[in-house]
């Protein structure tokens, strides 16, 4: 029989550094957290190779006397709780004690640190669990912690991490969200000695959503505010026209903690209920303040996980917040004035039907009040909105005529007289040798007559299928039309998105792209396909950029799926909408070069493009014939 043994401390360290240090980004986490907890208001982090070779986090905190930094080496000690009652009411980032032994036991470890009423400081160095050197340290108020070599001395460990890129990007997208977190604190973020992302001091919440997201995005987010009782909801989420193809930049936080929980982000999609469209994602920083006893986070080693004593109203709170300020936002942009009167008792009905109704003043005046059809409400340009092609010199690349205002177009329907025999109406057994464009409906599919029966034709499908082949037919001899835009279009990325990006920049110079690096995680667009011109290129490359991270960018190399599948968000992008009106000539035109695909039956995506029903079909529906 094997006798039970206690495991020594560096064993029992290396094991819960398998949880509590994941990764690279998970060593960040912790000592950024530390440095909140020490009241931190500048934060630097210096990372090298990914966090293979350094993390090393400086703050300017409350530091540490040499006793308590040698105590916060061991195991399960902390200053942040004492009793079983604070266990269950954390305020703090950090509780566990265990982060730094972890640490230090499968690193070279380093801390620093000098409290600001002392004359000089400590240093601690520790090799894999084992102290080397403690000494007294010239160094400025507030700590530094630095973690080299990351599982040196555990070679299985890692050579599990991911390349150097794709632990930055996770490094880079834990700091943004902690960053949003504390708008009050400042952060830098340095890679192999370069900037990559620096946070201003003091911020307000929606400068450092801006700063987080890109100031192009300022002017679309819709501020959130409800308390009920001793729970509020606060924040920002973007309105409908400013959606993602994903939601990674849907960013929540509990008690200023990150967290990630699908039934918050489930609320936050029920509040936009009728205002998305499918597959859309919105942005949003969305803050849940509520007692500290109320939510338990001592759920996962990562903490990203929390629980809720009350999640259903967590939920329906968080439901209301983002329904009011979408709601808000829309008569603010409608500016539609709130009416004075009560539900029931609206006032006085207008004398005459036509005139606006008219709304009660303070004053007791009477004033006119905006009409507005709501089901005619669009937030600004939509993404894929449907644009009216320019006259160019590329007419040979543009999908259709120039299309007409609706109220300029002669109605498309067939007359009785058209499709039936005038006497005994019957249907017309004439046949026809090539498909007639009949008319369209539901605005969205187009009616053909051939000679064996009636097609309908999805008309998004069938220009996504006819773009789609435009972009793919190109060779070292050829290369499809580019339109240099006017006014170059700016994009500010995330460190990951940046990353994949400059590495895809030539294939996208292959189908008519021309994207050039602006400077840290900046890009510009200076020329895009000329069938795309029209269309808003900044949601194209992001949607392009985020379904690439969706499937995992680091196998990208080893195949050209992915560009495939770029050119197929380009067509979709650029294709007609659902619900556009067409005129005859468009719907010809569309038929026509629909006709001149290799595979028109299917959209890039495999849905169908066009659906058949035979004459026998139809009269046996009509029961003609049995």
């Amino acid at each position: 029989m094997v006798d039970v043994r206690i495991l020594p401390d560096i064993l029992s360290n290396k094991i819960a550094a398998g949880e509590v240090v994941e990764r690279p980004v998970s060593v960040v986490k912790e000592l950024v957290e530390n440095a909140l907890d020490a009241g931190a208001t500048r934060i630097v982090a210096e990372i090298e190779k990914g966090g293979r070779d350094l993390i090393r986090i400086s703050d300017n905190g409350s530091g540490m006397s040499r006793d308590n930094a040698l105590l916060a080496l061991e195991r399960y000690a902390t200053s942040k709780i004492f009793t079983d009652e604070d266990l269950f009411a954390i305020k703090t980032f950090g509780f566990r004690g265990e982060a730094l032994p972890s640490m230090a036991s499968v690193s070279k470890f380093t801390l620093t640190t000098r409290e600001h009423d002392s004359d000089v400081g400590t240093r601690i160095r520790i090799n894999g669990g084992k102290i080397v050197d403690v000494s007294d340290a010239g160094a400025p108020p507030g700590t530094m912690m630095e973690v080299a070599r990351l599982y040196y001395n555990m070679p299985a460990r890692r050579k599990f991490l991911k390349g150097i890129n794709t632990e930055m990007g996770h490094i880079a997208d834990a700091f943004s969200g902690m960053a949003l977190g504390n708008p009050q604190v400042g952060f830098r973020l340095l890679h192999n000695n370069r900037l990559v992302k620096a946070f201003s001091s003091p911020a307000d919440m929606k400068t450092r959503a801006g700063e987080v997201f890109g100031m192009a995005t300022l002017p679309h987010l819709c501020k959130v505010s409800l308390t009920q009782g001793e729970i509020g909801v606060t924040g920002y989420v973007s309105d409908p026209s400013l959606t993602r193809s994903t939601s990674r930049n849907l960013r929540l936080f509990v008690n200023n903690r990150l967290i990630g929980d699908k039934g918050i982000v489930a609320a936050i999609f029920k509040g936009y209920k009728g205002r998305l469209m499918k597959g859309r994602y919105p942005l949003g920083i969305l803050f849940i303040t509520l007692p500290y006893d109320q939510v338990d986070v001592n759920v996962h080693p990562s903490k990203l996980e929390v629980r809720f004593s009350d999640q259903r109203q967590i939920f329906g709170l968080v439901v209301r917040a983002v329904n009011h300020a979408l709601s808000e936002a829309e008569r603010s942009q409608l500016d539609i004035p709130l009416p004075l009167e009560s539900p029931e008792d609206p006032g006085e009905a207008p004398v005459d039907d036509d005139l606006p109704s008219p709304v009660q003043t303070p004053s007791g005046q009477r004033k006119k009040a905006a009409v507005v059809d709501r089901s005619l409400f669009q937030w600004g340009k939509t993404e894929g909105e449907p644009v009216k092609p320019k006259v160019s010199e590329l007419e040979s690349d543009l999908p259709f005529p120039e299309i007409k205002p609706a109220e300029e177009l002669s109605p498309t329907v067939v007359s009785k007289t058209e499709a039936l025999e005038p006497e005994t109406g019957e249907i017309r057994q004439k046949c026809r040798p090539d498909p007639v464009v009949v008319g369209q409906i539901l605005g969205t599919y187009i009616v053909l007559e051939s000679d064996s029966g009636m097609v309908l034709v999805d008309q998004h499908a069938a220009h996504e299928r006819i773009v789609y082949e435009r972009l793919t037919k190109r060779s070292d001899a050829y290369r499809p039309p580019s339109q240099t835009l006017a006014v170059p279009e700016t994009l500010e990325l995330t460190y990951k998105e940046a990353d994949l990006l400059e590495r895809i920049i030539p294939e996208l110079e292959a189908v008519g792209m021309e994207i050039e690096p602006f400077g840290g995680t900046a890009f510009i667009v200076k020329s895009v396909p000329a069938i795309i011109d029209d269309r808003d290129v900044r949601p194209l490359i992001l949607d392009i950029v985020e379904k690439l991270l969706e499937s995992g960018g680091d196998a990208m190399d080893e195949t050209r799926e992915w560009l495939d599948e770029c050119i197929t968000l380009m067509a979709c992008h650029t294709a007609i909408r659902a619900n556009q009106v067409l005129n005859r000539q468009e719907m010809e035109a569309l038929i026509r070069e629909l006709g001149q695909c290799e595979s028109p039956n299917h959209c890039p995506h495999g849905r169908p493009i066009r659906i058949q029903w035979e004459r026998r079909e139809i009269e046996k529906l009509f029961k003609r014939i049995v």
